[in-house]
């Protein structure tokens, strides 16, 4: 009983210290391990978002505005529908680009500007080129989603190779030593 109690207490032992390692070895190097493992669920969630919207959600909300009316009010009123379906489908984009610190206002308003100039003049073909600029942002957006989310996965796995790797070596040396006298 009493030479279990020990090896319980050695592993415990070995196993908080390797840990406490781990995370003071991050932290030297500037590493938030808690705040990476948060960000790659977040990362994920939002790449499932784009995906959900590339596979054929911007399609579907396209269709549901109808065809662009010829008649001028009506035509005026699509475009506005429209401008405001493609500002919806961008904040995607500009979702990933909070994320990554990347967000630019004046980008932004940019683009806002362009919109609503495209829909005051109901210049439906403009407003679908900007879809399809839209559309192009949000794949590069997956990329970069995807390319952040295995790097941090990566440094996980890295991370947890090397608590064991430690674990093992602090239960050994907590258990018999490196060298006997």
């Amino acid at each position: 009983m009493n030479r279990d109690l020990i090896l319980i207490l050695k592993i415990v032992a070995s196993g908080l210290t390797a840990a406490f390692l781990i995370f003071f070895i991050s932290a030297l190097s500037g590493e938030d391990l808690l705040k990476n493992h948060a960000t790659i669920r977040d990362l994920e969630r939002v790449s499932a978002d784009i995906s959900a919207d590339l596979n054929g959600g911007i399609d579907r909300r396209v269709r549901q505005l109808g065809e662009a009316p010829q008649k001028n009010p009506y035509r005026k009123f699509y475009a506005a529908e429209l401008a405001k379906e493609i500002h919806e489908i961008a904040y995607l984009t500009e979702k990933q680009k909070i994320m990554f610190d990347q967000y630019s206002v004046r980008d932004f308003e940019g683009k806002s500007r362009r919109l609503v100039a495209y829909s005051e003049n109901a210049d439906v073909p403009g407003l679908m080129s900007e879809l399809d600029i839209v559309k192009r942002e949000l794949k590069n957006s997956v990329n970069l989603i995807e390319n952040r989310r295995d790097k941090l996965s990566r440094q996980r796995t890295a991370y947890l190779v090397l608590f064991l790797i430690l674990w093992a070596v602090l239960y050994f040396y907590y258990g018999r030593g490196f060298v006997r006298s």
